[in-house]
C-alpha cells in the first residue's frame, strides 16, 4: 500500500502544484488557461494518437475489454437515471449528475496507468479511452438534448443529429483516436518523422495536463450541493468500478487489463463536463462544484481503490 501511494503521489503533487500556481497567478494571469488549450488541442491528442497507433488490434481480449467498459457505462447511467427519477431532480441538475457519474478524467487515468503499470498499462489505458471517449460523448449529447428538450428553431431531429456530429467532429481527442486507430488498422504506422514528432509531444503531455487540471480546481464554486453530489459520486466511485469488477469476473478478464479498466471507475469526473453543461443547458455551477469536490475526494479514495483492485484482481 505504501509503495502504491508513492507511485500515485507524484500525480497529485502535480495537481496541487497547478492549483497553487493558479491561486497565486504564477507565472501570470491567464497563463494556465493557455496551457489548458495547448494540452487539449495539441499535447493530449498527440499522446492518444501515439498510443492508439501502436495498439495490437489482433488481441482476442479486446472485444471483452470493450464490453466490460461499455456495460459499466450503461449500468452507471441507469443508476443515475433511476436516482434522478426517484428524487424528482430538475433536468439541468440531473444531467450534471449524469456527467459526474459517467465521465472520467482521461488525463488522470493515463497518468496513473503510466506511473503504476508502466508502458503496457499506458497502452491499455489509451485503448480504454479510445473506447469510452467517443461512446460517452455521443451518449451524453443525446441524453442531455432529450432531457432538456430540443434546441429552439429548426427541425428537431436535425438539431439532435447536428449536435452529435458536431460534438464528435470538433473533439480533438476523438479525431486523434480515429486517426491513430485507423492508420494502425491499415498498417500505415509508424509514419516517418510525424510519429517521432508526435511521440515527443506525447512525452510532454501528462505533466503539463496534470498541472492544468490542478489549475482548473475552483474552491470558490463549492456551495450546498447536498445529496445530488453524494449520489453522483456514488455512481462515479462505487457503481462504475463495481460494474467493471463484475464484468471482469463474468468475462474472465484478470491481471493488468482488469487493473487498468478499474482506473476508469475510480478517477474524478472530467473537467470538460463544465463546458458541455454550459453548452447544452445543464447546471454549470453545480457541475463545477462536482468536478472540484470529486477531484479533492480522489486524493484519498484513489490510492485505496487501486490497492483494493490489486489485492482482489492482481
Amino acid at each position: 500500500m505504501f509503495s502504491l501511494s508513492l507511485s500515485i503521489l507524484p500525480v497529485f503533487l502535480l495537481l496541487m502544484t497547478g492549483a497553487l500556481c493558479q491561486r497565486f497567478r504564477f507565472p501570470m494571469a491567464g497563463f494556465w488557461g493557455g496551457v489548458d488549450k495547448l494540452s487539449y488541442w495539441v499535447l493530449f491528442p498527440a499522446l492518444l494518437f501515439s498510443n492508439t497507433s501502436q495498439i495490437d488490434f489482433s488481441n482476442p481480449m479486446l472485444p471483452r475489454y470493450a464490453m466490460i467498459l461499455l456495460l459499466a457505462l450503461v449500468v452507471t447511467a441507469c443508476f443515475v437515471f433511476i436516482t434522478v427519477w426517484l428524487l424528482k431532480v430538475p433536468a439541468p441538475t440531473g444531467s450534471s449528475m449524469l456527467q459526474a457519474g459517467v465521465r472520467f478524467n482521461t488525463f488522470i487515468v493515463l497518468a496513473i496507468a503510466s506511473s503504476v503499470y508502466g508502458d503496457e498499462g499506458l497502452v491499455l489505458a489509451a485503448l480504454g479511452a479510445s473506447i469510452l471517449i467517443p461512446s460517452i460523448n455521443v451518449f451524453l449529447v443525446v441524453a442531455m438534448v432529450l432531457m432538456h428538450g430540443k434546441p429552439a428553431g429548426g427541425d428537431a431531429s436535425a438539431s439532435l443529429s447536428s449536435l452529435v456530429s458536431g460534438a464528435l467532429i470538433r473533439n480533438p481527442l476523438i479525431v486523434s483516436i480515429v486517426l491513430g486507430s485507423g492508420l494502425n488498422l491499415f498498417g500505415l504506422t509508424p509514419i516517418v518523422l510525424l510519429s517521432d514528432v508526435l511521440g515527443m509531444l506525447a512525452q510532454a503531455a501528462l505533466p503539463l495536463v496534470l498541472l492544468a487540471v490542478g489549475a482548473s480546481v475552483r474552491l470558490e464554486v463549492i456551495r450546498s450541493v447536498g445529496a445530488t453530489f453524494v449520489l453522483s459520486s456514488l455512481a462515479r466511485f462505487l457503481v462504475f468500478p463495481l460494474s467493471i469488477v463484475v464484468m471482469c469476473w463474468w468475462l474472465d478478464v484478470r491481471g493488468l487489463p482488469a487493473l487498468v479498466a478499474i482506473l476508469f471507475g475510480v478517477v474524478p469526473t472530467a473537467t470538460s463536463a463544465y463546458a458541455l453543461a454550459r453548452q447544452l443547458g445543464g447546471d454549470a455551477d453545480r457541475m463545477a462544484a462536482y468536478i472540484t469536490l470529486q477531484t479533492i475526494l480522489a486524493v484519498v479514495s484513489l490510492p485505496v481503490s487501486v490497492w483494493l483492485s490489486q489485492f482482489y484482481l492482481g
